[in-house]
């Protein structure tokens, strides 16, 4: 049997993507979801949060946008504010103990709001698997507090694969899932991500993921995805589960 955990990246982003993301949960298949900390919407999505205890809450580290909440020098480009990897320079380097330190705040920060740990961490637009000192930082991290990290084998939790569109060298959102489920069914453990959201005028002027994140709440919610998953028998989890 296939144990999924089906996640939704960027809690906190904003009210609508919020909103999104709850309502994927309460009314569809969502299991767990990750939580941006230094976000407009993170006190939204932490009040939220707590009143659906069945949804699992990880911590979404996130070197890539809007402030840090540390001053580590090697964080932030002149403006202030931390820099997309697409924009980062061939010579920028960042620091580990400014990478490991903020990383530090932002989990500090997840448990003083949420009130317990999460319980798995990733990363905001796959740092921790693209830049190689975020990714340490981020291990020393799970291994601290003893946390799984998505994308990475970390001692005491079984493997999870990780499944996005481009492993099926797919369209971005999740139409890709109903093709490859044969295969994506066949695997012990597996979390899909997802992005579902409503849209407001905050998420339209800010990410050019936006109205497709529309067509992932659907798909989290309709019928067809839920007699899939049941004809697979698929049991859904999330990360405190495994």
């Amino acid at each position: 049997m296939c144990k999924m955990i089906i996640n939704a990246d960027d809690f906190g982003y904003c009210r609508a993507v919020n909103y999104g993301i709850i309502d994927a949960h309460l009314q569809g298949v969502l299991t767990s979801t990750t939580l941006l900390t230094n976000t407009p919407g993170f006190q939204h999505a932490a009040d939220l949060s707590k009143e659906c205890p069945s949804l699992g809450v990880g911590l979404h580290l996130n070197i890539a946008l809007g402030q840090p909440l540390t001053k580590g020098s090697s964080l932030t480009g002149e403006d202030g504010s931390f820099i997309k990897p697409r924009n980062l320079s061939s010579s920028h380097k960042y620091l580990p103990e400014d990478i490991l330190a903020e990383l530090e705040a932002q989990y500090q920060r997840f448990v003083e709001v949420m009130g317990k740990n999460p319980t798995h961490l990733d990363s905001h637009l796959f740092t921790t698997d693209s830049n190689p000192v975020m990714a340490a930082a981020a291990r020393t991290l799970a291994e601290k507090y003893r946390l799984p990290l998505r994308n990475h084998d970390i001692t005491g939790f079984p493997h999870v694969d990780f499944i996005q569109f481009r492993t099926y060298h797919g369209e971005p959102g999740l139409s890709y899932v109903y093709d490859h489920m044969d295969d994506i069914s066949s695997r012990p453990y597996v979390e899909l991500m997802s992005h579902p959201a409503y849209v407001d005028s905050y998420l339209l002027q800010s990410s050019t993921y936006n109205l497709q994140r529309l067509a992932e709440l659907d798909f989290l919610v309709s019928n067809k995805t839920k007699d899939m998953l049941q004809k697979y028998s698929v049991q859904l989890i999330n990360y405190s589960q495994l």
